[in-house]
């Protein structure tokens, strides 16, 4: 599957998709156009392995690994997120990875994806904060997440796979 962008118009009309291993050539598709983030971490080079350890980790986890499908069928990001019970607090929910293709991003796909996932966590009554992890080395990333309203909590840490990592949260505000 190649992606293609033809205009800048705001992409904003998507679907989230329970993807799978069956769904892998499509993802690394994805995680090919990605490779500027990948470049941050410890393997700079999207691979069929890369995808198949990043499904079995979210399913080892208790995470929902969705495609991100936009109007025309194309997957064009991946949104993981283990929605409540991350390492062990029920109140807790962690976004794994929230990636979207070069092509697609800056149009407000990304805070729009976001919208989503957080209406999805925040419909379980439980869940009082969302949590994350940026790499220090990826300051777009870094903006993007402080733009959605999270904050960075602790110092950074050094990660087992050689990358440093920010933790990032967000509290749930709760009414009644």
């Amino acid at each position: 599957m190649e992606l293609h962008q033809t205009s800048s118009r705001p992409v904003h009309n998507f679907t989230l998709v329970p993807v799978g291993f069956e769904h892998v050539p499509a993802l690394l598709d994805v995680y090919r156009q990605c490779e500027d983030f990948l470049a941050l971490g410890p393997q700079a080079y999207a691979s069929i392995e890369m995808v198949k350890q990043d499904l079995r980790l979210s399913q080892k986890a208790g995470g929902l690994y969705r495609g991100i499908v936009n109007a025309d069928g194309q997957i064009v990001g991946v949104l993981d997120v283990v929605p409540g019970g991350f390492e062990g607090d029920p109140a807790v929910a962690f976004v794994e990875l929230l990636m979207i293709a070069v092509p697609f991003r800056g149009r407000g796909l990304g805070e729009a994806v976001l919208a989503a996932a957080e209406a999805e966590i925040c419909a379980n009554p439980a869940i009082r904060e969302i949590q994350l992890g940026v790499q220090v080395n990826n300051p777009g990333g870094l903006r993007f997440w402080r733009r959605m309203g999270y904050t960075a909590c602790g110092e950074p840490e050094d990660l087992p796979d050689g990358t440093r990592a920010m933790r990032f949260r967000k509290g749930i505000e709760r009414t009644g």
